[in-house]
């Protein structure tokens, strides 16, 4: 069995965040809460595997990492879109896996 994710590695500080000027200590937070939100979602296992949780963290935080909306959102709604996006790719991969076995049928 997998060993528990850790995200702490994968954390951002305000100096990461330097695009966002004197906005960076937000921009901060706001990236780490959805770290967060990614290690709560993903923490049932079954699909998520430490490469898939640790695929996801690096493609949030590369993707958000210059995105002025990381400062128009607030918390609740980038935790909502985190936990949107982790039912989504569970979704896709349970469509994924019925049509597999319906081709081989």
């Amino acid at each position: 069995m997998d060993l528990e994710f850790d995200v702490r590695p994968y954390l951002v500080s305000v100096s990461d965040m330097e695009f966002f000027e004197e906005d960076a200590e937000q921009a901060a937070d706001h990236l780490n809460g959805m770290l967060y939100a990614i290690h709560k979602e993903t923490a049932h296992g079954g699909f998520w595997t430490h490469e898939k949780i640790e695929q996801l963290v690096i493609e949030i935080s590369d993707l958000w990492l210059r995105e002025p909306g990381l400062l128009e959102s607030d918390p609740d709604e980038l935790e909502d879109y985190i936990t949107h996006l982790v039912q989504r790719i569970e979704q896709d991969a349970e469509s994924d896996d019925s049509t597999e076995v319906l081709d081989e049928g």
